[in-house]
């Protein structure tokens, strides 16, 4: 298997979605978490993939998630409180109005989660490799935590098929991030590196 292969995002979403359809048939809130997490963890990446390879990013339109992805702190909390105030509305909010709104939010914020790992863009430096990898643990940890707690208040488990689900694709993407970040390292800035190796002679005073 070539690392470019497993470098493909085609292979990542094709595979998420696997551990996702197979999770999902243990858990009796099929519908919801198979909705949630197609939104957040499939449809939200494929679109800033999407609008990579289109270079969408050109578009003012399209300009407000470039910012998101500059800013981590800023971006991991409309994640998570967006995530919160779907759940909740979806809940607390009566049909079909919680499901509308349901469907807004999570989008947009699910978006806003994705940018800083996912954005590519000619005239947007892209974020370094350790910056992506700390946004990105802490944003798995949180994810898993919350969940854990959300056991204990609600009812039994309804979400357990959306945290496995979400744990799946996390996982992948950890592992996809690491295989970039080593095949980034192997690239040598020559330039840069040529006083590491030989000594570069001082220009003389004229």
């Amino acid at each position: 298997m070539s690392r470019s292969f497993l470098r493909s995002p085609p292979v990542i979403i094709a595979a998420a979605a696997a551990g996702i359809l197979a999770f999902f048939f243990t858990n009796g809130f099929f519908i919801e978490n198979l909705t949630r997490s197609l939104i957040i963890f499939i449809l939200a990446p494929s679109a800033i993939i999407f609008a990579n390879t289109r270079r969408l990013w050109f578009l003012h339109s399209f300009r407000w998630l470039l910012y998101f992805s500059r800013h981590l702190l800023l971006s991991l909390t409309i994640f998570i409180l967006g995530g919160l105030l779907s759940y909740e509305l979806l809940h607390l909010v009566p049909s079909p109005v919680g499901f509308v709104l349901h469907l807004i939010i999570l989008p947009v914020s699910s978006l806003i989660y994705w940018a800083p790992l996912l954005v590519k863009c000619a005239f947007h430096k892209p974020r370094e490799y350790s910056d992506k990898m700390a946004y990105f643990s802490i944003t798995s940890a949180l994810f898993f935590i919350y969940h854990q707690a959300a056991f204990l208040y609600y009812d039994g488990a309804p979400t357990l098929g959306f945290m496995i689900a979400g744990l799946t694709v996390m996982l992948i993407t950890l592992l996809y991030l690491f295989i970039a970040w080593h095949q980034s390292e192997k690239q040598i800035d020559r330039p840069t590196v040529e006083g590491y190796v030989r000594s570069v002679p001082k220009q003389r005073n004229s």
